[in-house]
């Protein structure tokens, strides 16, 4: 099966589209912040969250009970594919909806295996997996774009290479994170 959870009005066919908003007439009704929710255990090979997660747990413990539900929900090797604005793009910074903001290395502190690197290196890192018993291996990461700057690309005055690079230095160049993560867990049965 497949999860588009909070699906706003981006319905999917074959997906089972769950909401908190009734105006958007989802297939089931499911506040993500009020956990444990009623779906099953290893029940979703594929789970979508596009542009809700940042919207979602304030307080971290709120957070790490999202994203032990996530988890949980997940089939083992299931995939969950999350989309978020960029921190240094405007509208991440414009809605004040937005609750928490995520960058490549947040994902990758959710990995049991990257944590027990970092342990062993005595690195400085919040062990994210370890703190919420989670284990998601990163797959992808893809920093989409803000139109503009896209532009720039296709009319020859910049380089792709120029293009990650102004990522990393200016704001309002790339516009959101497009991550894939895999749920590590054991097989039953």
């Amino acid at each position: 099966m497949k999860l588009n959870l909070g699906c706003g009005f981006d319905k999917r066919d074959g997906w089972l589209n769950v909401d908190n908003f009734p105006e958007c007439e989802p297939d089931r009704m499911l506040d993500i912040e009020d956990t444990p929710w009623d779906l099953p255990d290893n029940g979703f090979e594929h789970v979508l969250m596009k542009h809700v997660l940042e919207h979602v747990g304030a307080d971290f413990e709120s957070f790490a009970a999202v994203m032990r539900e996530l988890y949980r929900i997940l089939a083992p090797g299931g995939l969950l594919e999350i989309h978020v604005p960029h921190v240094r793009h405007d509208t991440f910074w414009s809605d004040p909806t937005h609750v928490r903001a995520f960058t490549p290395l947040t994902f990758r502190m959710m990995s049991k295996r990257q944590n027990r690197q970092w342990i062993a290196a005595r690195a400085n890192y919040t062990m994210l997996a370890m703190v919420m018993d989670v284990d998601f291996e990163v797959e992808t990461i893809v920093q989409a774009y803000d139109p503009a700057w896209l532009a720039k690309v296709q009319d020859g005055s910049l380089s792709r290479e120029g293009l990650r690079e102004a990522a990393d230095r200016y704001w309002n160049v790339a516009r959101e994170l497009q991550v894939s993560l895999r749920a590590v867990k054991p097989t039953h049965g």
